[in-house]
C-alpha cells in the first residue's frame, strides 16, 4: 500500500507483495518452532507433577501403613509377647485369644480399606449392598436407614468399580459419623459412560455448608478426612467432578459424576 500510494511501478509492487509474504513466512516458521518448543516443554511438566503427586501419594500410602502397623499391631504383638509366661493362668489365656481375634478383625479391616475385595460373582450392585450392610453393622450404634438405588444390571469396569466401592464407603462412613440424621439416601447410575453418584443425608438443618456437621464437612475439614480429599483428587483427575450443596429440606448432598473411558483406563489413579 506505501508503494502503491507513493506511486511506484509494477515491478516495485510486486516485489513488495513478495517481500510482505516471505515475511509472514518467516514468522510461521518462529512461532511454529516456538509451539513446537512450549508444546514440549509443557508436556514434560505435566509429566514431572504427574510422576511427583505419585510419589507423594505412595509415600503417604507408607506411612499410614508404618503407623498402622506400630499403633495397631505391634503393640498388642508386644502385649501378648509379655502375656506368654503367664499363658498357663486361664484369665491371661482369655485376653491372648481377645487380643488375637480383635487383631485379626483390624488386619482385614485394613487390608479391606487399602484394597477393596470387589467379588466377581456378584453383581456391581450386590457388592455395594454388602458394602453398605457392613458399614451400618460398624456403626450399630447408630439407627440410620440407608435407601440404596442402583440398576441390577449396571457394570463398571476397572478401576472404577473400586473407585465408587471407596466412594460409598467414605462417603456413608462420613454419615454415620457426623450426621445426626435418620436417614441416607444413595443413587448410582451409568448414563452415555458417565458414572454419576450422589449420597444424601436428612442430617443438620442449615442452609449453610460450612455449618454443616455431616456430609459437607469433608470439603472443609481435611485433617479428619485424608480419605475423602485423596478421593477428591483422583475424581479430578479422572476427570469428574464433586460437588456439594444442601439437601432440601435439610441434609447435605454429595453429587459424583465421573466419565467411564474403558478397562485399566488411568489405573494408576486408584490407590
Amino acid at each position: 500500500m506505501i508503494v502503491i500510494f507513493s506511486g511506484g511501478n509494477l515491478s516495485i509492487i510486486l516485489i513488495a507483495i513478495n517481500t510482505l509474504f516471505m515475511l509472514i513466512f518467516i514468522c510461521n516458521i518462529v512461532l511454529e518452532f516456538n509451539l513446537k518448543y512450549e508444546k514440549k516443554q509443557i508436556t514434560k511438566d505435566s509429566k514431572y507433577t504427574l510422576a511427583l503427586d505419585r510419589l507423594q501419594q505412595e509415600e503417604r500410602l507408607k506411612t499410614e501403613f508404618s503407623n498402622f502397623l506400630h499403633d495397631d499391631i505391634l503393640q498388642d504383638l508386644l502385649s501378648i509377647k509379655n502375656m506368654t509366661s503367664k499363658s498357663h493362668r486361664p484369665e491371661i489365656q482369655d485376653i491372648i485369644c481377645d487380643t488375637l481375634n480383635d487383631l485379626n478383625t483390624r488386619i482385614r479391616k485394613q487390608m479391606q480399606d487399602y484394597h477393596p475385595v470387589i467379588l466377581k460373582n456378584l453383581t456391581v450392585k450386590e457388592n455395594y449392598q454388602n458394602l453398605i450392610e457392613s458399614v451400618s453393622l460398624t456403626f450399630s450404634q447408630r439407627d440410620i436407614s440407608v435407601s440404596f438405588i442402583c440398576s441390577d444390571t449396571l457394570f463398571l469396569v476397572e478401576p472404577y468399580d473400586i473407585l465408587i466401592y471407596r466412594l460409598i464407603k467414605e462417603l456413608l462412613t462420613n454419615v454415620y459419623k457426623h450426621s445426626n440424621g435418620s436417614h441416607a439416601w444413595i443413587t448410582l447410575s451409568l448414563e452415555k459412560d458417565i458414572i454419576k453418584l450422589n449420597i444424601s443425608d436428612n442430617g443438620v438443618t442449615n442452609t449453610s455448608l460450612k455449618t454443616h456437621l455431616g456430609i459437607s464437612k469433608i470439603s472443609l475439614d481435611t485433617t479428619k478426612h485424608k480419605g475423602i480429599v485423596s478421593i477428591k483428587e483422583q475424581v479430578e483427575n479422572l476427570g469428574g467432578t464433586i460437588n456439594i450443596s444442601d439437601n432440601i429440606p435439610h441434609g447435605a448432598c454429595v453429587q459424583i459424576t465421573i466419565p467411564m473411558k474403558g478397562d485399566g483406563s488411568y489405573k494408576y489413579f486408584v490407590s
